[in-house]
């Protein structure tokens, strides 16, 4: 029996998606595409704290697989482009980006075409030192898709995103780091290791906080500083003398490590 093209692991209060097509370098075929979709959902259940986006083997993910997605009268399970995009990547991309949780990526080898908008849904990303990160849709005739428009441009800033995506430039983990598309570099063969170990880091923090911290910053690019300082505000009343908080500045006073409930 073949084993799912992509696999949920239960790791207590840790979830790991992890694509699970070695032989094709994780690329993405509609079946994939869906499990993804699932995959996202399950990874909402309130007892993960942090969920860690992976793929199997030496890459993280090669884009959509071209041998399904090249022939508009060959898309699998997809009516149209549209169809594959609303109703098939963009779930997983936009189950990732409102997750209630903190959401790493821990990449090794490359990431291309599609492959770097699941990148960029993330909010934490480990890279190894050997991976790469390429937006090469202008190569065969395409534009970004997945929202790697939007979230790549305020990532790197527009004329850096343009030259990426037009030139597909092969933009390398050390480079990553210092355009902000990457917060850390690992190892090769630990990059996974090293994510779990920053995963649980963030498993142990205010869930609430955190949260809201990421809806918080995620939405900023919707609304003018004013507007975001009356959110701030009304977000900030909500968190004082919430559970978590009263579990955080107890433990603080007491100086033990806090057990925050997640409310």
């Amino acid at each position: 029996m073949s084993e799912e093209k992509v696999l949920f692991e239960d790791h207590g209060n840790v979830a790991v998606i992890k694509i699970n097509r070695p032989d094709s370098r994780n690329a993405l075929d509609s079946e994939t595409v869906l499990l993804i979709n699932k995959c996202t959902e399950q990874a909402k259940d309130k007892k993960y704290r942090a969920v860690v986006l992976t793929g199997a083997g030496s890459a993280f993910c090669a884009g959509a697989d071209l041998r399904e997605f090249a022939d508009p009268d060959k898309l699998g399970t997809w009516e149209s482009v549209q169809d594959s995009l609303h109703n098939g990547y963009h779930v997983g991309l936009g189950n990732l980006i409102k997750m209630d949780k903190p959401v790493l990526a821990a990449v090794e080898g490359p990431c291309a075409g599609i492959g770097c908008a699941f990148l960029l849904s993330c909010d934490v990303v480990v890279m190894g030192k050997s991976s790469f990160f390429q937006v090469g849709f202008s190569k065969i005739g395409l534009i970004p898709d997945g929202g790697t428009n939007w979230l790549l441009t305020r990532a790197v800033g527009y004329q850096k995103a343009f030259r990426m995506a037009a030139e597909a430039q092969r933009v390398h983990a050390d480079e990553c780091v210092e355009i902000g598309l990457c917060s850390e570099i690992a190892e090769d063969g630990k990059v996974l290791e090293e994510t779990m170990k920053l995963a649980q880091q963030y498993a142990d923090f205010s869930p609430s906080a955190i949260a809201k911290t990421k809806h918080l910053m995620r939405d900023s690019f919707d609304r003018s500083y004013l507007k975001n300082l009356d959110v701030e505000a009304d977000t900030q009343a909500g968190c004082v003398g919430s559970n978590d908080n009263v579990e955080g500045v107890t433990a603080f006073i007491e100086k033990r490590k806090p057990n925050f409930p997640g409310e």
